[in-house]
């Protein structure tokens, strides 16, 4: 096994989640909270990653199939382990174990919460917790891909230990590029969600921490009552729409940009998905 890519990679991945909290904490300056939490957990990421990658810098940048599983379990533990300090340094979760498990639940869009009173907390902290649904919902590692400027073909190993489903392909030659096309389209259709949470009223934090909840499909809200905080059939609609366009798998949207869509609406993939939703509302 390849040792050194494999701890090189898992150096990237955390300088990556490092990048990654810089929203919550421009948010927390935004809205004039500390930004100690943030701060802290982004230079212990940094120097971590930074010590990896250049510990264990590799001369053979080859992955095969085993250092993706491995870089794959490393990386979830690595990326959780991080994820969860702001929550503890906050004292918005000041048990590291509740932390851990929130930020879990988040990557891994469960939706699972050991918050009891969200309301409370501060918007940094509420940002984060919603952009971990967002960056999941796409898969934590296929954002990375797409981010980290070595990333080779052979890297798509790593999206096939981390993907569900029998096979994980790409829709053009280059690895990176599929991420790339995916993310482009998870991005405009969160975009169009937000637009249309703001036509019904939905102020814009709030309309920007519920697309990324929805976008994951797990359900993060910033509300004690969640959604039914807002009154609104129409936010509802919305939500429930989106959050059904983004359990469509995205290969879909991507062969009807194309102009296949005939060829992707007759996927089994895509039928067996749309009937059970319609089943499942006819007997709700």
């Amino acid at each position: 096994m390849n040792r050194k890519m494999v701890f090189y990679m898992i150096g990237k991945i955390v300088q990556a989640e490092a990048a990654m909290l810089l929203l919550p904490l421009v948010v927390a300056l935004l809205y004039k909270e500390t930004p100690l939490p943030f701060l802290i957990t982004i230079g212990i990421a940094l120097v971590l990653g930074i010590a990896l990658s250049l510990i264990f810098k590799p001369k053979d940048r080859v992955i095969y199939a085993k250092e993706g599983f491995v870089i794959v379990a490393f990386a979830w533990i690595a990326l959780s382990l991080i994820g969860c300090i702001p929550f503890v340094l906050s004292g918005a979760l000041p048990n590291f174990f509740d932390a851990f498990f929130e930020t879990v639940s988040g990557f891994t869009t469960t939706g699972a919460s050991v918050m009891t009173d969200v309301e409370s907390m501060p918007h940094g902290v509420l940002m984060w917790r919603s952009f971990t649904h967002w960056v999941g919902g796409m898969g934590v590692l296929v954002f990375i891909m797409a981010i980290i400027p070595s990333v080779t073909d052979r890297s798509i190993h790593i999206l096939r230990a981390e993907m569900p489903g029998p096979t994980m392909g790409k829709l053009v030659p280059k690895m990176r590029n599929t991420a790339k096309i995916l993310y482009i389209i998870y991005i405009c259709m969160t975009a169009v969600e937000i637009i249309l949470l703001l036509c019904g009223g939905m102020p814009l934090f709030d309309s920007v921490v519920n697309a990324f909840a929805t976008a994951g499909t797990g359900g993060f809200g910033i509300k004690n009552a969640s959604i039914a905080a807002y009154q609104s059939r129409y936010l509802q609609t919305v939500i429930a729409v989106f959050m059904m366009l983004f359990g469509v798998n995205f290969n879909v949207y991507y062969f009807i940009l194309i102009g296949k869509g005939a060829q992707a609406l007759k996927g089994e993939e895509f039928r067996a998905y749309i009937g059970m939703v319609i089943a499942g509302t006819l007997m709700i």
